[in-house]
Protein backbone atom coordinates (compact mmCIF):
# COMPACT_ATOMS: atom_id res chain seq x y z
CA UNK A 1 0.00 0.00 0.00
CA UNK A 2 1.42 3.14 -0.78
CA UNK A 3 1.49 5.52 1.67
CA UNK A 4 2.20 8.59 -0.43
CA UNK A 5 -0.73 8.64 -2.89
CA UNK A 6 1.76 7.87 -5.33
CA UNK A 7 3.66 10.87 -4.72
CA UNK A 8 7.02 11.20 -6.06
CA UNK A 9 8.35 14.39 -4.66
CA UNK A 10 12.03 15.61 -4.91
CA UNK A 11 13.49 17.14 -1.85
CA UNK A 12 13.72 21.16 -2.21
CA UNK A 13 16.01 22.50 0.45
CA UNK A 14 15.67 26.09 0.75
CA UNK A 15 17.87 27.89 3.18
CA UNK A 16 17.42 31.69 4.11
CA UNK A 17 21.00 33.45 4.77
CA UNK A 18 20.29 36.65 6.40
CA UNK A 19 21.72 38.24 9.24
CA UNK A 20 18.30 40.29 9.89
CA UNK A 21 15.76 38.28 12.40
CA UNK A 22 12.97 40.43 11.01
CA UNK A 23 14.15 39.45 7.38
CA UNK A 24 14.49 35.97 8.07
CA UNK A 25 11.12 35.37 9.41
CA UNK A 26 9.36 37.62 6.31
CA UNK A 27 10.99 35.07 4.06
CA UNK A 28 9.96 31.92 6.11
CA UNK A 29 6.37 32.75 6.46
CA UNK A 30 5.96 33.80 2.53
CA UNK A 31 7.84 30.12 1.85
CA UNK A 32 6.06 28.41 4.10
CA UNK A 33 2.85 29.63 2.36
CA UNK A 34 3.80 28.87 -0.88
CA UNK A 35 2.73 25.73 -2.86
CA UNK A 36 5.09 22.97 -4.49
CA UNK A 37 3.77 20.62 -6.57
CA UNK A 38 6.67 18.33 -7.39
CA UNK A 39 9.04 19.24 -4.41
CA UNK A 40 8.67 18.05 -0.70
CA UNK A 41 10.22 21.71 1.30
CA UNK A 42 13.02 21.58 3.53
CA UNK A 43 13.58 24.95 4.94
CA UNK A 44 16.32 25.85 7.42
CA UNK A 45 17.43 29.39 8.17
CA UNK A 46 20.71 30.98 8.73
CA UNK A 47 22.46 34.35 10.83
CA UNK A 48 25.64 33.63 8.36
CA UNK A 49 27.04 32.30 5.79
CA UNK A 50 29.64 30.37 8.12
CA UNK A 51 26.84 28.69 9.97
CA UNK A 52 25.33 27.41 6.78
CA UNK A 53 28.71 26.37 5.86
CA UNK A 54 29.19 24.24 8.90
CA UNK A 55 25.53 22.39 8.47
CA UNK A 56 27.32 20.84 5.33
CA UNK A 57 23.52 21.57 3.99
CA UNK A 58 24.78 21.96 0.65
CA UNK A 59 25.49 17.91 0.74
CA UNK A 60 21.84 17.34 1.13
CA UNK A 61 19.77 15.00 -1.52
CA UNK A 62 17.82 17.02 -3.57
CA UNK A 63 17.05 20.39 -5.17
CA UNK A 64 18.61 23.44 -3.58
CA UNK A 65 17.79 27.28 -3.26
CA UNK A 66 19.28 30.16 -1.57
CA UNK A 67 18.27 33.24 -0.59
CA UNK A 68 21.40 35.11 0.39
CA UNK A 69 21.72 38.93 1.94
CA UNK A 70 25.08 40.77 0.32
CA UNK A 71 25.71 42.33 3.69
CA UNK A 72 26.28 40.02 6.80
CA UNK A 73 29.21 39.59 9.37
CA UNK A 74 31.89 36.72 9.66
CA UNK A 75 31.27 35.99 5.88
CA UNK A 76 29.79 38.79 3.01
CA UNK A 77 27.04 37.54 0.42
CA UNK A 78 29.10 37.52 -2.53
CA UNK A 79 31.78 35.12 -0.81
CA UNK A 80 28.79 32.98 -0.02
CA UNK A 81 27.47 32.78 -3.10
CA UNK A 82 31.37 32.54 -4.78
CA UNK A 83 31.47 29.75 -2.40
CA UNK A 84 28.37 27.85 -3.28
CA UNK A 85 29.17 28.19 -6.61
CA UNK A 86 32.53 26.40 -6.53
CA UNK A 87 31.17 23.69 -4.10
CA UNK A 88 28.44 22.99 -6.13
CA UNK A 89 29.73 23.09 -9.83
CA UNK A 90 27.51 20.61 -11.61
CA UNK A 91 24.76 20.75 -9.41
CA UNK A 92 21.40 22.17 -9.82
CA UNK A 93 21.99 25.18 -6.86
CA UNK A 94 19.49 28.08 -7.76
CA UNK A 95 20.12 31.18 -6.05
CA UNK A 96 18.33 34.57 -5.10
CA UNK A 97 20.52 37.65 -3.82
CA UNK A 98 18.40 39.92 -1.25
CA UNK A 99 20.19 42.49 -0.53
CA UNK A 100 20.43 46.20 0.41
CA UNK A 101 23.70 46.76 -2.00
CA UNK A 102 21.69 48.87 -5.11
CA UNK A 103 25.52 49.85 -6.56
CA UNK A 104 25.03 48.25 -10.34
CA UNK A 105 28.56 46.81 -9.67
CA UNK A 106 27.43 44.99 -7.03
CA UNK A 107 24.92 43.53 -8.84
CA UNK A 108 26.75 42.35 -12.19
CA UNK A 109 29.26 40.66 -9.77
CA UNK A 110 26.56 39.15 -8.24
CA UNK A 111 25.09 38.23 -11.59
CA UNK A 112 28.28 37.32 -13.09
CA UNK A 113 29.65 34.87 -9.98
CA UNK A 114 26.46 32.91 -10.56
CA UNK A 115 23.22 34.41 -8.96
CA UNK A 116 19.77 33.62 -10.95
CA UNK A 117 18.36 36.56 -9.24
CA UNK A 118 18.77 39.52 -7.96
CA UNK A 119 16.72 41.96 -5.67
CA UNK A 120 17.18 44.93 -3.59
CA UNK A 121 15.98 45.75 0.23
CA UNK A 122 13.70 47.08 0.54
CA UNK A 123 11.36 44.63 -1.74
CA UNK A 124 7.73 43.97 -2.38
CA UNK A 125 6.61 41.04 -0.64
CA UNK A 126 4.30 40.28 -4.26
CA UNK A 127 7.17 40.69 -6.23
CA UNK A 128 9.63 38.55 -4.04
CA UNK A 129 7.23 35.75 -3.79
CA UNK A 130 6.63 36.20 -7.62
CA UNK A 131 10.59 35.79 -8.56
CA UNK A 132 10.96 32.89 -5.70
CA UNK A 133 8.13 30.91 -7.59
CA UNK A 134 9.48 31.39 -10.85
CA UNK A 135 12.90 30.41 -10.25
CA UNK A 136 11.55 26.93 -8.73
CA UNK A 137 9.50 26.40 -11.21
CA UNK A 138 13.14 26.95 -13.26
CA UNK A 139 14.47 23.97 -11.26
CA UNK A 140 12.49 21.57 -12.62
Amino acid sequence: MDLNNGSTKKPLNVSVIDDDKIIRTILVRIIKAMAFEDYELDLEVFEDGLQFFETRRLGAEGEHFLIIDGVMPVMDGMEVLQKVKKIGVGRNIHVLMLTGRKNKLDIERALKLGADDYMTKPFSIKELQARIERLIKRMK
